[in-house]
């Protein structure tokens, strides 16, 4: 699978760059500022490709969403974005500072083509606004975002639709079918001590590094919630993609809300059967694929032999 990978490094988001690279043809990284701001989320996109030796492009993508201020979620993902990590000091650089052209360049210039964004939604909405045939040129669209029972910021809202809902209204619109693996799948696959140590005990700067930030996770999980395992959404989201034998989805409108008090960001899925729709002659907005579960087991462990394989 030959893919580019949007994202808002972020721990969650270091892993899937290692997951990314090693079950698929990486052509690129765009990022967008999501977990912490742009300037933190491309650093850290290229400490990891750095400290992996991930050799493909880095491209800075959107600064802030398409309405509004811009939001993080450097609570949990600390002031860098990479937890408490001892980064090395930086020698690749970026690019180019524009994301969206990137997109919309490759989309057109390499056949089959899959692109997965892992954080907000900008740059995909503003490569959709800049070519709106896009979604044709692409073999196919995944989301890590959402979710079609249950938030985390907010108790309807996942983060990465709530820190752009504009963003993420115009891609379920113009970019249907979008695969979205949201929280209804990601919570289920769930990392603990024991997998960390798997990590650790390979003992590469890759590994150590992977190790460290499911850590940190863990322990703000730990800390805000006493939990002792932590989903770890973004590597899930590229399995997902590139191992879809293992996930159930289903077929259903999805309208993202943007005016509610209490569900601004809510990935509204309607779940009724169409017929009823119909018969109620109300519009339906376009469909996309929900995934709901998956073999939990399969994917932690697929998770766990990509970043042992650095």
């Amino acid at each position: 699978m030959k893919l580019v990978l949007d994202c808002d490094p972020g721990l969650d988001d270091a892993v899937a760059i290692l997951v990314a690279a090693h079950y698929a043809d990486l052509i690129g990284i765009t990022t967008v500022a999501g977990n912490v701001g742009i300037n933190r989320t491309t650093r850290n996109a290229l400490v990891v490709a750095q400290v992996a030796g991930v050799d493909v492009p880095i491209h800075r993508g959107a600064a802030r969403p398409l309405a509004g201020a811009a939001v993080d979620g450097s609570r949990i993902h600390g002031q860098t974005g990479l937890g408490n990590s001892v980064l090395p000091d930086l020698t690749w650089s970026e690019a180019s500072d524009d994301a969206v052209a990137y997109i919309c360049d490759t989309a057109r210039s390499v056949d089959d083509l899959h692109l997965l964004a892992i954080g907000p939604l900008t740059n995909v909405a503003l490569a959709l606004q800049r070519d709106p045939d896009l979604r044709r040129h692409l073999a196919g669209l995944t989301i890590m975002g959402g979710g079609a029972h249950i938030g985390n910021i907010t108790p309807v809202a996942e983060f990465n639709i709530w820190a752009d809902p504009e963003a993420a209204a115009v891609v379920f619109e113009k970019a249907a079918p979008v695969t979205m693996v949201g929280l209804d799948v990601t919570n289920r696959v769930v990392f603990g001590d024991g997998d960390i140590a798997r990590m650790r005990a390979t003992a590469t700067p890759a590994t150590e590094l992977a190790a460290n930030v499911v850590e940190y996770l863990l322990d703000r999980f730990r800390e805000y919630l006493g939990h002792s395992t932590v989903p770890v959404h973004d590597a899930t989201a590229v399995i997902a993609a590139t191992h879809p034998q293992l996930f159930e989805k289903s077929r259903h409108p999805i309208a993202v809300e943007l005016s509610g008090a209490h569900t601004r960001g809510m990935t509204v899925a309607d779940l009724r059967p169409a017929a009823l729709g119909r018969a109620l002659d109300q519009p339906r907005p376009p469909t996309s694929d929900v995934v709901w579960g998956t073999d939990v087991e399969a994917v932690r462990e697929l998770i766990v032999e990509a970043v042992v394989a650095y």
